[in-house]
């Protein structure tokens, strides 16, 4: 037996800071991802999505905790998550959910292994998560009919999982046919609630630490036969200029049209540069990440129909801390806000290029 807990949001309203008129929504092409709004009180969320708004962002790209949402099995509690969704709507900006780490009693994690996010132990167990998020925030979701009041921002596109060419995510061996294997059975879950539901794959980064390198994962995903699986791609290429950026989307596209899949379209789910912060190639000072973040924009912009891109995520918000027994790194300060909440010139810069789009 399934059970779901919730915000009971009628009675909370109040609480939740409506504004006076709905504007109309932003640009979908223009994305954020602003975990601090998530982890923030309603209060703080209400502040920080109105600026999001004032910036023209029109979607949010956030993690859907299925280890903090399925507390034991089948009962499931959407009560952070649900006051989320409602801020955001109310401040006409869509939710991307990225639909990412199982529960223990869900995970294929080995018994005292914690140092990396696992899969989870049966692809049918993720499939069933989806379905029910699918039936709670999808259109016509019992989330929506329970609050006519909040403007009916559904979801229409969920991502599944993030950066699995990464170690630290696919529980330190990266594997492409073990992804494409979730992602099917999720994709498949999700659309037999919403057949017209977007399936975007996780974000694959170009870095590093990519084990293969993003091109021949992507390769590897076709192999394992992934075309069909997914209607967008999503991409989290970062690099140390915007034509760089560019010429990383246009190699990925030179994959996807070699195994015939010129169908799917394109999402950049990350994108960023720091002003602060440790040395890289991505630390470019405070002028140099306004001038980037302009050109990015206006490039992405560009190159819209001719990548087919669906539109990007700029990463992130606001300033990152470092994460517990971790170090700091450039990553941490891409932000266009500071740790305390005064803006970059990165933020004006961002507001500007999206306002021309």
């Amino acid at each position: 037996m399934t059970r779901v807990r919730a915000l009971i949001i009628a009675g909370a309203l109040a609480s939740l800071a409506i504004p006076a008129s709905s504007a109309m929504a932003g640009n979908e092409f223009a994305g954020i991802v602003a975990n601090d709004v998530y982890s923030g009180g309603g209060s703080y969320q209400a502040k920080q999505f109105a600026a999001q708004q004032a910036a023209g962002i029109g979607v949010v790209r956030q993690t859907l905790p299925w280890a903090q949402v399925e507390i034991a099995p089948n009962d499931y509690d959407f009560t952070p998550f649900d006051g989320f969704v409602a801020q955001a709507a109310l401040h006409d900006i869509r939710v991307l959910p990225v639909l990412f780490d199982p529960p223990a009693f869900r995970s294929s994690r080995p018994k005292g292994k914690s140092k990396y996010t696992y899969f989870p132990k049966s692809n049918a167990d993720m499939a069933a998560f989806a379905a029910v998020v699918a039936g709670r925030y999808g259109p016509g979701g019992t989330f929506w009919g329970l609050h006519p009041e909040l403007p009916n921002l559904a979801f229409t596109s969920y991502q599944v999982w993030n950066e699995p060419n990464l170690k630290a995510y696919s529980g330190g061996k990266p594997n492409a046919g073990q992804y494409v294997a979730m992602l099917k059975a999720v994709g498949a879950a999700i659309k037999a609630v919403d057949p017209a539901a977007e399936i975007v794959t996780a974000g694959l980064p170009d870095s590093r630490l990519s084990k293969p390198n993003v091109y021949k994962y992507i390769q590897q995903m076709y192999q394992a036969g992934a075309k069909g699986s997914f209607d967008t791609l999503g991409i989290n290429p970062y690099a140390p200029t915007a034509s760089g950026l560019i010429s990383k989307l246009k190699k990925i596209r030179g994959v996807m049209a070699k195994n015939g899949d010129s169908a799917a379209s394109i999402w950049v789910t990350e994108l960023g540069w720091s002003d602060i912060g440790p040395g890289s190639p991505f630390r470019v000072g405070k002028s140099g990440q306004a001038k980037r973040i302009k050109q990015a924009i206006a490039a992405l912009k560009r190159s819209e129909a001719s990548l087919k891109l669906r539109g990007f995520f700029y990463f992130a918000w606001k300033d990152g801390a470092v994460y517990r027994g971790g170090k700091d790194f450039w990553g941490l300060h891409t932000g266009l806000l500071r740790k305390n909440g005064s803006r970059k010139s990165a933020f004006a810069a961002f507001k500007k290029a999206v306002a021309s789009l």
